[in-house]
């Protein structure tokens, strides 16, 4: 009788140890941010671990960044673009929040060659560069509107691996600014401690 009591005292402890973990769990605070990345001539890189631009001097050797704008071209931290283990997944249109965790399977797109436009005018220069091709399509152009080129958001959530092989959960959500293109709005949470769930 006191070996059957001793072993439901410890399944009890074991149960209420494992919903006590469970309940502890904090979902990933979400932040916003904005980036110029309006020039034509100069990619912007950042971070999600320290949750801003950083200054990169060989992308391709660097693991201080994750992402990478120009216009509204991405490069992440992976195959062409990095030695990172970066990629991305696209989840569609899904709410952000809905989002609670990075789902087991899935095929993380890598950088590759893509067209950049490296000058604006006439005539347009486009050179070859590493870039995220599933990603980059988060914002298209659809003809001119009487202030100039019509941009249309996919709404997209993505999944970013980053460079360090943690995940984040990734929102682009604008790219004007005052009519310009190029000025990036970005919402994201990011799971620091390598967890699945955000």
């Amino acid at each position: 009788m006191k070996k059957l009591m001793l072993a439901l005292l410890s399944a009890v402890v074991v149960l209420s140890s494992c919903k006590k973990d469970s309940d502890d769990f904090t979902p990933t605070e979400s932040k916003s941010v904005s980036v110029d990345a309006s020039a034509f001539d100069k990619w912007i890189y950042f971070s999600f671990e320290t949750g801003a631009v950083v200054d990169v001097a060989d992308f391709t050797t660097s693991l201080d960044w994750d992402i990478a704008f120009h216009r509204s071209n991405i490069r992440l931290n992976c195959g062409l673009s990095g030695k990172g283990n970066g990629g991305c997944l696209s989840l569609g249109k899904v709410l952000f929040n809905d989002v609670a965790e990075v789902p087991a399977n899935g095929t993380y797109e890598v950088d590759a060659m893509m067209k950049v436009i490296k000058v604006y005018q006439q005539p347009m220069v486009e050179v070859d560069e590493p870039a995220n091709v599933l990603m980059s399509q988060w914002v298209s152009m659809s003809g001119m509107g009487a202030s100039g080129p019509i941009y249309t958001v996919n709404d997209n959530i993505y999944i970013v691996r980053t460079a360090k092989g943690r995940y984040a959960k990734v929102w682009l959500n604008a790219y004007l600014k005052e009519g310009k293109g190029g000025f990036i709005t970005m919402k994201y949470a990011y799971q620091k401690d390598g967890s699945l769930k955000f």
